[in-house]
This record gives C-alpha cells, structure tokens and sequence, in this order.
C-alpha cells in the first residue's frame, strides 16, 4: 500500500527531471480507510522489472507526444537527432551523396549500429536498401507516438546486442480512443523549396475487453538543390595562405580535359576552356569552342555543385494497427501490424567520365583511330591525332545520376500477457519484421562499351559512322564524340547515351523474427520492501542481402561495384533481473536499492558471450536521488559485416608517396621521383569477414537528481557517462594505411600501385575490408535543469538540456590515438563532436494556447587543416586545424486550441542561419549531419479530435 502522495511525487519528480521511463500507470483500485491507495506496478525502461516508482538507477531522457506535434516533425529522427545527447554521423534526408532518404540516430556519437532501437519494448526490424545494421527510424509514423524514452547507458544485460550507447524505445498510443485528425505544412521562405506536406488520420476503440487503434498517414518532402543557396553553389576551398575561399571545381569539365599530349606550346593537358574563371558551370559559354588550349586550373574547371539536391526529396505511406482482448482476467491477447513505404531520390551533377583517372578503367584510352578524335580531337604540336589515354568529359547530356529508392517495411507482433494464480506475471511474444527495397539508379556508365565507343571507329559510303574497322565493325556499338559543345549539333548524342549509358537495378531486404518469453513477479518480502525477478528468454533470426545489378556486381560500369551480399544468424539467449531494495524509510536512506541484469547469449557464428548490470539508487531523502550503473555491453556483427561481399570506395585521401617517396614508398612500386597524384579520392575495396567476433563494452554511470522543496517546480540532473568499447567492428582505414606504408612500411601489402603508364605509382585499390580493430573511450557529462511556476496568463516552464563530450578517443590499429572530442572529422574518425551541444526551451502555457520559443547551440569544433601550408597535416596538432563556428538556431511555435481543433504556426531558424564552413565538408562544405542547413521554414499545423 502507497499513498497518493507519494505516486504524484514520483510521476512530478520524473517528469521534471526529464529522467521518465516507459510506465503505464492506473487509477488506484481501492481506499483503505486512512486514505491510502493501492498502486498498480509499472515497467520501467531499462528493466523488465515492474515497480511502484517511476525513477530508476538508469539515466532516461522523454520525448512526449506534445513535443512532438509543438516541434511540428513527420519523421521522429529529426528531433532526436537534435538532442545533445545525439553526435557523429548518422545520416538524414539531408545527405544526397551517400545517403538514400534514411534517418538514423547516434547516441553519444558511437554509430547507429550501436544504438539499439525498440517499439513498445520489443525489437524494430533493420531497414534501408538491404544488409542494414541498424533501424530507419522514417519507417516509424509520428501519428501513433505516445513518446519516446530514450535511455543513454549500456543495455545489453536487459535487450541484448546493439545496446552499447544506449537505446529509444517508442512508445505507441495503443490506448487512444476516439478520431483524431492532422495536417501540416512546412516550407522555405527562401524559395518555398524543401516543403513537407503531411496528412494522419488516428482511430481509437475502447470496451471492457481490450482495444483497437488504427492510424494512416502521407508525408511528402520536396527537394533543395545545392545551387539556391550561397553557401553551396559552389565547392568552396579554404587558401590557407590567405584565409580566403576559392572557388574550386571538377578536372573532369563539359568542355572537356585532354592529358598526357606533348601538345603546341609545350602543353600537357588540353581543353576548349570556359575562360570565365574557376568554378564555371555553363558549357556554352567557351572562349575557344572549336580549338584547344592549356589546361588552367584557375579558368577551366567546372561547378558540379549546383546540379546536385542538398535536401533530398521522398514520399512516404503507411498504416499501423495495435489491439488487445482479454480472454479471460489471466490471459490478454495483443498484436501490433505496421507497414510503411518510402519512395526517396538523390540526385548528383552528371557522370564525370574519365574512365582512367576517376574509375581506373585502363581499357578505354581514346584511339587515334578513332572517328571523331581524328576529326575534332585535340592533336600534338606536329598536328597528328594521338591516342588519349587520359581524357575526361563531364556527361552534362544526361541530366545527371539520378537514383530512386523505394522501401518498404512490415511489421508484425502477436503475444499473449497475464498473470498466473500466484500472481507472477508472464509474457509470450511473437515479432516478425521484413524490409524489402528497390532502387534504380540512372546516369552511369558501362565501360566496356565505352571502350568500344572510343575505340577505333570510321566512316562509311552513307555517312554513318561505324565503330571497329572496315573489315571488322562491331554491330551495335556507337562510336562516342566528346569533343563537341554541349546544347549544340556537336553535343554528344541520345543515340550515343543510349549505348554507353544504362540504367542499374538493385534489390534488398532484412529480415528478423523473434520468439521471447518471460516470467516476472515478487520473490520475497523484505523489510524495505519487496524483491523482484524475471526470467526469460529468446529466439532471434536476422537475414541480411543486398543483390547489386549484374553489370555492377561484374565491376565494368562507373558506378561503385560490388558483390552479393547475403547471409543470416541466429542467436538464443536466457538472461535474468533482479530488484533488491535494501533500505526504506529510514535516517540518511528514504530509498536504497541494487539493480542487477545478466544475460547469456549464443550466436551460431562467433559463439557465446555473456553480459552483466549493476545499478544503485539512492535517496538520502525526498527530493534528492543519486543513482550509478555499471555494466558490460557488445554488439554482434551485423549480416552486412559478416557477409557484405566485396565493394568499391572512393574516399578522399592524400598519398605522401606522391613527394618526396620514402624508401619504402619506393619497395612498394613507387618511382623515385614519385607521380602526379590522380586526384584526392582513390579506390578501396570494402567487404564482410565471416571470422569477425563481437564488440565488447564496459560502462560506467554516475548521476544526481535534485529537485528542491523550497523552490517548488524546480530539479536538476547531472550524470556522468565513461564507455570503454574494445574489438571494434571496423576498418583500418584508407588514409591510416597509406600513412603507414609511407612512414614504416606497414600495411604496403594492402595497396595496389600502377606499375607503369603516365599513373605508375598510384594507387588502384587499397584494401579495407571489415576487421576487429581497435578501441573507442567515450565518457562527458549530460546536466538538465527544469523550472515551472504558475503566472497570472499561465503556466511558464524552462527546460535545459546539456551535453558535454569531454573525451571521444579512437585508437587505431596501430595503437596511435585520435581525438574526436571537440573535433570535426569526416576521413579520420567517427562526425562531429561538439564539446558543448544544448537546448533551452521556454514556454508560456494556458487552457486555450501555448507559445514555446527553442533554442539550440553547437558548439564550435575544429578540424583537420593544412594551416601551415606545409603539405602534411597531424591529426592532433591544433596548429594543423581550424575552428568550425558554433551555429545557434532559433524556432518559435504558437498553439492555439478551438474545442475539438488545434492549430499551431511556427518557425523555425527565425534568424535565416546558415550552416558553418567546413573545409572538409563533403556535402555542400558544411556537415548536414550535425547543422541546421534549410534556412528559415515556416511551418502550419491544424488538428481535429473527438
């Protein structure tokens, strides 16, 4: 037996303190005659353990569903990625090279693979375009979110894999009744580009026996080109010399490059040249249209950016449905069905062909023999046409690489709950989750038929002109004109796109069933209280395959290449918690209670492992709480990292072996005089390791919640996090391995150099497949504060939320360290990670009306920079950086309610800020993972309920 009001101090102390957990909580059941009330006990996230307090040893942060519709989002990983606690680079709608429409989160900057995510407690199926290693949280719709608990500590005793930064556990309106109604908009005020439209409908019954809920929802996202902003119309380089931003652009233009021809005036590279300067973007506008000139790099290269989304644009759809019955008062049936679809697009500037430089395809060098090189070509200083092994040829005819995703995800859950005669409670569960994906992706090319078309070509008695010899033409082909004028008679083609261009289809899909079942109840009274246990166990399947195009799995086109990749696991696991409160009621200990989680797990490819949890929480007395967690966490490699077959990379590293060559540059292949670089991205080869073992964490937590009773509404919270992750799943990493192999003559073997030709002595592929490498230490601080108190117009609150990141240490494979706190780096380490990250949200409440006004800062960071123009740059030399500005966005919402409807106008980025420059950026010189980078929006929302 409890009192009221000591359930009310509970619900009021977690909600301010912003620690809630998922909870469930009924009206009392009866009155004793001193006015006491019997509490229902209720589930606590981060334990299976049902209690009668809603605070636990566990730091949680909640996201309620007010939050949600004030803060106007469609897709719940846009807000989560806002929160401090969030960091690194999970990915968004807002990544268009590299991304495909998915939004993932990164608690404390570990990887989304490493952050587990759950609805209602049970597993969320992984999804994207297939093999994926962690869940898209699109798939999830806002309309049927009663909030989301995001719990920020190792978790892996209680849920298993994954857990290792923590988890988010959604939690669904599976209560609701009544007709619900919401449609918004949001939009640019720039260029009303970037616009999200969206329409749910939620339906809810209840009757003594269970209920039904029922929700559809559309969501459409329009796109934002790189080229209506300033800030990334073009690809800005930072001059270190003058601190000034050039303005750069492609060696691979429309007006075309021609290299390696001893061409008049001593020329090595060729073009018809824009001549307007650098960064040139329309190729009409030439100064020599029909001869050639040096090649300058201050004139002649061409401005990709504009042609590229920065914001991508997507649709998505979906139902969910969840009911329950009870069949009798010890057994209920429940079931959740969800399906969502999602069709998202990218969209990058036109092929770059330069079949030997960008691809290494050395089989297409332009034939002297060739048709059209003979005709238009550019020739040497004696007037004769030369063979071209190095030519390039922005392909500005094709409109650009256009890819579509279409996605879709299933979801189902049947299980039945209730308690038993001696008043343990069981649970049997059911999930099965299926991910299904489809892209088609535009705008490449087949290089096999572009060797033919480059090939030796002539002309025959009608005119046509005929690819292959007079006495051996090659049926089909058509031979390629790359020296004419794009939007002319000269331009390439549709006859010759159509041969060499082809249009690549890939499928994939996730798989995962999961079979779970457990007991939970009171083992024994004890003087402070009652201690409780649960038993359990589970059954869990994953299956995993991307099946890439025939073409691109053979490796001839310009797109990435890469093998089939599919495989499954499975894994039983039996795990168990116990609740122990020591003392209660008592001087110097209100509260004193012990945690402890052990969970056995045995997967079918590396063996088993086994995991622990201890937590502590006490309070000295009311309104003060202290609470500490110790733990060891893993994560098991994904299907796409056991099983990935072998893919192409092309990352933007720097070869010291290019000057000055070591000697073991030159052992390696390396002439002594080194090379000319091909240019800042080269090839690797990533791929699985069916040998991998898992990760292993051990964490550490330590936190104080203080809420005063002589400042009624007022609590803070501090929590201290140290995560020490071992046997990390990941690569050695292009740039550590061609460091090493210049500086020590490591990793050499794992480089392929050109052994002759005009690139003898580049590198044609470095190999990085998937190892257990290495070490991350993680450990800051998270503080939040809260103040509410009742004015004559309202109820105003405050709420700030804080994350320090004190250290984000990588080590590497050769035991050198990197230093990720307060840094910003996109080749070396694992995103951005601001020291300091915070929100502060004030808001001003009534019956009729509220007005919130947010404000979120990122802190400044620095990143890796050549400061001293000295051609190196050291990792960790501050010297070697530059500062990353902070950004501050501002957004305002107003909420007004007429009985049954609601309407809300907001927005957000009221000051217009633009993202802060990153040097190393490489989408749209700035990091749209971790800033705000779509301007000013304005956002209207209107409601309706019964």
């Amino acid at each position: 037996m409890y009192k009221n009001s000591l359930l009310a101090s509970s619900v009021r102390f977690a909600l301010i303190s912003g620690a809630v957990a998922t909870t469930v909580i009924t009206a009392p059941a009866a009155f004793a005659a001193e006015e006491e009330a019997t509490v229902e006990r209720i589930s606590v996230t981060g334990s299976r353990i049902k209690r009668t307090d809603m605070e636990g040893a566990n730091p949680v942060q909640i996201i309620t569903r007010e939050d949600l519709v004030q803060a106007g989002v469609t897709n719940i990983g846009d807000i989560l990625q806002e929160i401090p606690a969030v960091a690194g680079a999970a990915t968004n709608t807002a990544i268009n090279n590299g991304g495909s429409g998915a939004v993932r989160v990164s608690l404390r900057g570990l990887g989304s693979a490493r952050t587990l995510v759950l609805i209602n407690g049970r597993r969320m199926v992984n999804s994207g375009t297939g093999a994926n290693a962690s869940a898209d949280l699109s798939t999830i719709p806002v309309s049927v979110i009663k909030r989301v608990e995001v719990l920020k500590d190792g978790a892996s005793a209680i849920y298993g894999s994954d857990a290792i930064a923590g988890v988010v556990n959604i939690i669904t309106r599976d209560d609701f009744e009544g007709f619900e109604a919401n449609a918004s908009y949001d939009g640019s005020t720039e260029n009303w580009d970037g616009e999200v439209k969206s329409i749910d409908v939620t339906m809810g019954f209840n009757t003594d026996k269970g209920n039904v809920v029922v929700s559809a929802y559309y969501t459409q996202q329009t796109e934002q080109m790189s080229g209506d902003r300033d800030w990334s119309a073009f690809e800005y380089d930072l001059n270190p010399e003058t601190g000034e931003l050039d303005k750069g652009g492609s060696s691979a233009p429309p007006w075309g490059r021609y290299n390696g021809i001893d061409g008049p005036g001593g020329c090595g590279s060729l073009t018809h040249g824009a001549g307007s300067g650098p960064g040139q973007s329309d190729p009409t506008d030439f100064t020599n249209p029909t001869g050639y000139e040096c090649w300058d790099w201050d004139k002649d290269t061409y401005n990709y950016a504009p042609a590229n989304y920065h914001l991508t644009p997507q649709e998505r759809y979906g139902i969910y449905a969840s009911g329950s019955y009870e069949f009798t008062d010890t057994v209920r049936f429940f079931t959740e069905l969800s399906f969502n679809r999602r069709t998202s697009k990218t969209k990058l500037a036109p092929l770059p062909l330069a079949p030997l430089a960008f691809f290494g395809w050395t089989d297409a060098p332009y034939s002297a023999d060739n048709y059209y090189n003979q005709q238009f070509g550019p020739k040497d200083k004696d007037g004769n046409t030369v063979e071209i092994a190095d030519w390039r040829r922005r392909m500005v005819e094709t409109g650009g690489r256009d890819s579509t995703f279409r996605v879709d995800t299933l979801r189902a859950v049947f299980g039945l709950d209730g308690e038993f005669d001696n008043g343990w409670g069981y649970e049997l569960s059911y999930v099965y989750g299926a991910n299904d994906s489809g892209t088609a992706a535009q705008g490449g090319v087949n290089f096999e038929k572009v060797n033919n078309a480059v090939g030796a070509s002539f002309m025959d008695s009608e005119g046509n002109v005929v690819c292959g010899t007079s006495d051996n033409p090659i049926e089909g082909c058509v031979s390629l004109n790359t020296f004419g004028v794009p939007g002319t008679d000269t331009q390439v083609s549709q006859a010759m796109l159509d041969y060499i261009t082809f249009e690549a289809h890939d499928f994939g899909s996730n798989e995962q069933t999961v079979l779970s079942a457990s007991v939970f109840g009171d083992i024994v009274d004890l003087p402070a209280g009652t201690m409780g246990m649960v038993f359990g166990a589970e059954h869990r399947t994953e299956k995993g395959a991307d099946l890439p195009d025939a073409l691109i799995a053979l490796g001839i086109t310009s797109g990435s290449s890469r093998e089939k990749t599919q495989g499954e696991y499975t894994v039983d696991e039996l795990y168990t918690e116990v609740n122990v409160p020591l003392l209660s009621g008592v001087t110097g200990a209100e509260s004193l209670e012990i945690d402890g989680a052990l969970r056995y797990s045995d997967y079918d490819t590396f063996g088993d492992t086994t995991n622990y949890k201890l937590g502590l929480r006490w309070m000295p007395f009311d309104g003060l709480m202290f609470r500490s967690t110790v733990s060891t966490a893993f994560r098991a490699p994904s299907t796409s990292e056991l099983f990935a077959g072998n893919s192409d990379n092309s990352p933007s590293v720097v070869d010291k072996c290019a000057t000055n060559p070591s000697s073991f540059c030159i052992a390696d292949g390396v002439p002594v005089n080194g090379f000319e670089p091909i240019g800042d991205q080269l090839s690797s080869t990533k791929g699985g390791n069916s040998s991998l073992t898992p990760e292993e964490a051990d964490t550490l937590t330590i936190g104080v919640v203080y809420s005063p009773d002589f400042i009624e509404g007022l609590s803070f919270t501090v929590d201290y996090w140290d995560i020490d992750l071992t046997n990390a799943i990941s690569t050695i990493g292009e740039q550590l391995i061609l460091d090493k192999c210049a500086d020590e003559g490591l990793y050499c073997d794992k480089i392929t150099r050109y052994d002759s030709g005009i690139l003898e002595g580049n590198s044609s592929d470095i190999d990085d497949r998937n190892i257990n490498v290495g070490s991350i230490h993680s450990q800051g601080y998270d503080f939040n504060a809260r103040y509410a108190m009742d004015t004559q117009i309202g109820t105003l609150s405050f709420a700030l939320d804080s994350t320090y990141y004190q250290t984000y240490d990588i080590t590497q494979a050769d035991g050198s360290v990197i230093e990720n706190a307060g840094w910003f780096r996109r080749n070396s380490g694992d995103g951005n990670f601001p020291e300091w990250k915070t929100n502060l949200n004030i808001k001003l409440a009534s019956d009729d009306w509220s007005a919130s006004w947010k404000i979120r800062y990122i802190g400044e960071v620095l990143e890796p920079f050549d400061a001293n123009a000295d051609g190196e740059t050291d990792l960790n030399d501050f010297s070697d950086s530059r500062t990353i500005d902070s950004q501050v966005i501002h957004d305002a919402r107003f909420t007004y309610y007429f009985d049954n409807v609601s309407t809300t106008i907001g927005v957000s980025n009221i000051f217009d800020q633009d993202p802060p420059y990153a040097a190393t950026g490489f989408n749209d010189n700035t990091d749209p993972r971790t800033y705000e980078t779509t301007g000013r929006h304005l956002y209207l929302g209107v409601g309706v309920a019964f």
